[in-house]
């Protein structure tokens, strides 16, 4: 007489799910781009105003190929700085652009470029074609966004009561602030990008936050409300699941955001959350559900793995 085994005897018990931790959209094609076009517009205006010295030391360039646009630093190998902002987005990616674009790093000396897809970039083959490159996926950002609906006049992350009220302040970065944020961010990334980020305090469509703890730096973020209306966030520090375990000062610095973008006339913003999870839980997805924000799809980053990049 056979005996089966345990595991068949046991009830079969479907995987638990649960709803996200935040709304999820399914975004047309038209807003996908609308979204990408965001944060282009907003990596456009920084490099215009990188200073000429800087720029010439570090190798740092933008480029553009109609509505295609790239960057490139031969000094620091930071994704942001050396990377393929939308191809397959405003048009068709080919084959021909793509290895016109591998080329390129190639002659710069760059081993590892990096390529953004999400599930709106032509044609679908494209992953296809990184991955015959020997390019793999390396992690994603979600793609979030938000309209201009106005948050509740009431704090949405109010500071702790036993907390003394003057011991976390928001402010806005000044001029005469510039190097206490300059230098938080460099210090935090350990890059030498100083003279580059104070030259974006005060310029038109920049709004640069500090949390301050008991007067130090704690936690940055930044918004480039474009002429259009959009708004893209970013520049953070520190990451919040990757760099730092608390979520609660990104928080706070995303709710003043929006109240001020919202003030000064936007009408879409455009985030990420930088540590995604499976089942889109925790508190990242939870704080920006309260800002007001939608998901709209995760955008994966493909490059070459360290070994392979020669």
């Amino acid at each position: 007489m056979s005996t089966a085994a345990l595991s068949e005897l046991q009830p079969v018990v479907p995987p638990q799910t649960h709803a996200p931790d935040i709304a999820i959209e399914e975004v047309s094609r038209d807003l996908s781009r609308a979204i990408e076009r965001t944060e282009v517009a907003a990596w456009l205006d920084a490099y215009a105003a990188a200073p000429a010295d800087f720029a010439a030391r570090q190798g740092l360039s933008i480029a553009r190929d109609g509505d295609l646009v790239w960057t490139t630093c031969t000094t620091i190998p930071f994704i942001h700085f050396n990377c393929v902002k939308n191809i397959g987005v405003d048009g068709p990616a080919t084959e021909e652009q793509l290895d016109a674009l591998l080329a390129h790093y190639r002659a710069a000396g760059i081993m590892r470029p990096w390529f953004y897809s999400n599930p709106h970039t032509e044609p679908s083959r494209l992953r296809c074609w990184l991955e015959a490159r020997g390019m793999q996926q390396h992690g994603g950002w979600e793609r979030i966004y938000r309209d201009a609906t106005p948050l509740p006049d009431k704090p949405l992350f109010p500071a702790d009561p036993l907390i003394p009220v003057d011991d976390l302040v928001v402010e806005e970065v000044t001029p005469r602030t510039a190097s206490d944020w300059a230098s938080f961010i460099d210090a935090r990334y350990r890059l030498p990008t100083s003279p580059w980020l104070t030259a974006l305090v005060g310029r038109r469509g920049w709004h640069h936050y500090m949390l301050r703890r008991r007067g130090a730096v704690e936690a940055v973020r930044s918004l480039f409300i474009g002429p259009d209306g959009a708004a893209w966030s970013g520049i953070d520090a520190p990451v919040p699941g990757i760099m730092a375990p608390s979520f609660d000062l990104d928080a706070m610095l995303g709710e003043r955001l929006v109240r001020d973008g919202i003030a000064a006339g936007a009408k879409l913003f455009v985030a990420d959350i930088e540590a995604p999870r499976p089942d889109r839980d925790g508190p990242a997805y939870r704080n920006y559900d309260r800002l007001g924000f939608r998901l709209a799809y995760l955008r994966s980053h493909y490059s070459y793995l360290p070994a392979n990049s020669s």
